[in-house]
């Protein structure tokens, strides 16, 4: 009988460490993490057998938590978040457990453990592969996506999973102390169905916010070139007023870009604003963020002073040669410095927009 015990447990074990390979990402190859596993289960099972010679009724489940020490040093994700899976894993493998216990009782007291086997190996037959199949994947994209998104949903998932978990574990406790019967049956079902329901709704509210974050970014985007667009760009401007730090705004035009249509198509002047945007990216990806403010014209807003370096090597363009559609016509920059108390964001683009316009003058004039 104790034999048929361990395989019981042993059974539940392999099913919740197959799981944490699906969820979790590995540190080790496997073999150093299955020998690692099976050091731990004899020191883990040896411990219970000498202090619990009894073992066997289902009512030290709990102690299944202990494998978060094992399972700490062999994948990389977060003790928190391994928590959180074990939570799940330990509420599917006590519904197996418990169902095949109450079901066991029903069917009489003699061969007990090996009816509960037996009848767990069939719950396990029939919901793994939806498990790994569907329910999974669904788990690792909540896990990977939920604090991205939604800070309340996030302390809802894991509340919900610690208490689903814990409401198993009691139910486990309560029910192994009564014979079997339908009503007991029927009450586990509805609660693991319950359970697998919250994560369902969950899963679909982080998808929905994915969704729309995913649209909120697009609707940001020039579709061009790729940069932010003129929308982003007025939120961003805003943000920045709201606080106390001091920052520049750069307004760039591409010089004679209409010459660039007339002479070489619509097509390659595409080609030449998305080779300008890409350098300017270039330029300021460690001192600011660029925009397409529309047309043949790139706004950017840079913290701190105005970077005079950058903007030098802009104007330059030297490195516009390497893939260039067609020779470059040189760009105007206006910039103006913005201290507080702001003015508001449409002032501060006149200003340097007019900036812009006075260097493309003196442009015109020294040619």
């Amino acid at each position: 009988m104790l034999i048929i015990k361990l395989l019981i447990i042993l059974e539940m074990l392999c099913v919740n460490i197959a799981s944490f390979e699906g969820f979790c990402r590995r540190k080790y190859s496997r073999i150093v993490s299955f020998l690692v596993l099976v050091f731990f289960s004899l020191l883990f099972f040896g411990g219970i057998l000498l202090l619990f010679p009894q073992y066997g009724d289902g009512k030290l489940m709990i102690l299944g938590f202990l494998y978060l020490i094992p399972l700490s040093f062999l994948y990389e994700n977060s003790l928190f978040q391994m928590f959180i899976i074990m939570c799940m894993n330990w509420a599917y493998s006590l519904f197996a457990f418990v169902s095949a216990f109450q079901i066991s009782r029903m069917i009489g007291e003699e061969n007990l453990y090996a009816h509960m086997l037996l009848i767990q190996t069939g719950i396990y037959a029939l919901t793994l592969y939806p498990l790994f199949k569907w329910a999974m994947p669904k788990f690792i994209f909540i896990l990977k996506n939920l604090g991205k998104y939604n800070r309340q949903c996030v302390r809802y998932f894991n509340l919900n999973c610690i208490l689903q978990s814990a409401t198993i574990v009691m139910l486990n406790v309560v029910f192994l102390a009564e014979a079997g019967s339908p009503a007991k049956i029927l009450a586990i079902f509805f609660f693991f169905g319950t359970t697998i329901l919250s994560y369902v709704m969950i899963y679909h509210i982080v998808s929905d916010s994915v969704r729309i974050r995913k649209l909120e970014q697009v609707s940001l985007r020039d579709d061009l070139t790729g940069l932010a667009n003129r929308v982003c760009l007025f939120e961003d401007l805003r943000e920045l007023r709201r606080g106390k730090d001091v920052f520049s705004i750069l307004f760039l035009d591409l010089d004679r870009f209409k010459a660039v249509n007339d002479t070489y198509g619509h097509v390659v002047g595409d080609q030449y604003l998305r080779h300008f945007a890409d350098i300017c990216r270039d330029v300021f990806r460690d001192r600011g963020k660029v925009y397409r403010f529309g047309g043949d014209e790139f706004v950017v807003l840079c913290p701190g002073k105005i970077p005079q370096d950058k903007v030098k090597e802009i104007q330059a363009c030297r490195s516009w040669e390497t893939g260039a559609p067609c020779p470059f016509n040189q760009v105007s920059i206006g910039a103006i410095e913005c201290r507080p108390p702001f003015e508001d964001e449409d002032r501060l683009m006149h200003q340097v927009d007019q900036k812009m316009y006075e260097m493309k003058l003196k442009s015109r004039e020294r040619r």
